[in-house]
């Protein structure tokens, strides 16, 4: 009779947890985080409860509050891989990515054949510039798994040391594999015409337009490619077209500009060198063109202008200065100069590329990672946050010329903030075991 009345007992505590456990979960799929919490809040702390915490903490951007959560499951269940994941994810919120590939990797041992873990763990180290490492991760996991995916992981590992051959056959299987991947398409032509293959950046185009003619970014790299191979008047076409489609970026303005005037259509190359310059007012290689453009039409003197200003402009300045300085400063960094790198980025900064205020959190990351100093970290955030605008307005991330993620600057101020702060509060840790209240030292 006992064992019967603890048996129902037991089914209806069990009973009663899940229902409780489903208005959480209730709560959480209305996005009433909150009401999670609060509900929590009310229970006994479960490894799914805190699982489900996280999530709602996570929503409401409490992402140190979450990562703490997650950090409690894992002490009780050391081998809950979500948990090591969701860490991760927090880690990477918080800009802690060191962090982060450590719980990545702790997830990878629990579970080897997780995909998506794998794929996260190497596009950080891809983001962290840990190329190697990110090779040989993307290297092993394309032995078992041949998805497009992993072989654009293993293309962009390539890239990223600078073995372009490599990286370009990569492009070439996916394509092979997966011909209606647009991506490979367009970063196989880009690598063709960066060594000047222009007909084989033309053949990997058009092998793709047979399947979709509409891609924006192949059709920019197919358009460059007919230009630079000076066949003009299929440049023309297909720049003509970009246009249609409302692309007015400044390459694509200017190489239909360039393409007009080697055609001798004048007033033509005139109206798309002049659209390609408001993006761009003092790039010389488009002023030398709108001049000798101007100089065949009826805007003769205003050809000259732009010609003299080009003149000008050849005098090295900041823009040239600052090309020299990013160079100085990728030669420190492949020679593990951190030092040397940091002063390279703090003179540019302060004599040439002044309103390039990100430059201050690049110097936050050496001065962390390279060279373990949290004070002069530290410094450098507030810098870097006391430029953050006062209308600071959502950026989507975009892709450069050579088809990376590139972040927008909010992305940037939110890292340091959450970045500055927990650095703060380790110090004030760390200062009070020490048996000092002296304040932290603000930046000069």
């Amino acid at each position: 009779m006992k064992r019967i009345i603890l048996l129902a007992f037991l089914c209806t505590t069990t009973l009663v947890m899940a229902q409780r456990i489903n208005h959480v979960q209730e709560a959480i799929a209305n996005y009433d985080y909150e009401a999670a919490l609060t509900l929590i809040a009310k229970e006994k702390p479960t490894i799914p409860l805190l699982l489900q915490k996280g999530k709602a903490q996570r929503g409401l951007g409490m992402n140190t509050e979450a990562l703490s959560t997650y950090q409690e499951i894992i002490t009780n269940d050391t081998a809950n891989t979500r948990a090591y994941i969701e860490a991760a994810e927090c880690c990477r919120s918080l800009a802690k990515y060191q962090q982060a590939l450590k719980y990545y990797e702790q997830a990878l041992d629990l579970n080897p054949e997780n995909k998506y873990v794998r794929i996260q763990y190497i596009g950080l180290l891809l983001s962290l510039q840990k190329f190697q490492d990110a090779l040989g991760e993307s290297s092993l996991m394309t032995e078992k798994d041949s998805s497009a995916i992993a072989l654009h992981l293993q293309a962009q590992s390539f890239e990223g040391m600078g073995e372009l051959l490599p990286a370009t056959g990569c492009y070439y299987n996916i394509q092979e594999k997966y011909p209606d991947d647009y991506l490979a398409a367009a970063k196989l032509a880009a690598l063709n015409i960066a060594g000047s293959y222009f007909n084989e950046a033309i053949e990997a185009t058009e092998k793709y337009r047979q399947i979709d003619t509409t891609n924006i970014a192949v059709n920019r790299q197919n358009a460059l490619a007919y230009c630079l191979n000076k066949d003009y008047p299929t440049a023309i076409q297909r720049y003509e077209y970009l246009v249609s489609q409302g692309d007015s970026s400044f390459h694509t303005c200017y190489y239909l500009g360039i393409s007009y005037y080697a055609e001798e259509k004048y007033y033509e190359a005139h109206d798309f060198l002049e659209a390609a310059r408001k993006h761009d007012p003092e790039n010389v290689n488009l002023l030398y063109y709108l001049g000798r453009t101007c100089a065949k039409t009826s805007w003769k003197k205003l050809g000259v202008e732009y010609l003299e200003k080009a003149l000008d402009l050849t005098i090295p300045k900041d823009s040239n200065m600052v090309r020299l300085y990013i160079g100085m400063t990728d030669c420190y960094k492949m020679a593990q100069m951190p030092k040397e790198q940091i002063e390279s980025i703090r003179e540019r900064y302060r004599k040439y590329d002044k309103q390039n205020h990100k430059l201050l959190y690049d110097m936050a990351f050496i001065y962390f990672y390279s060279l373990k100093d949290k004070k002069n970290t530290e410094r450098c955030l507030e810098a870097f946050l006391k430029t953050r605008p006062k209308e600071d307005k959502e950026e989507e991330a975009k892709l450069n010329e050579r088809g990376e993620l590139v972040l927008g600057t909010k992305n940037y101020y939110n890292a340091a903030a959450n970045w500055l702060k927990d650095i703060q509060s380790k110090q004030k840790i760390e200062d009070f075991f020490l048996g000092g209240n002296v304040p932290a030292q603000k930046p000069e």
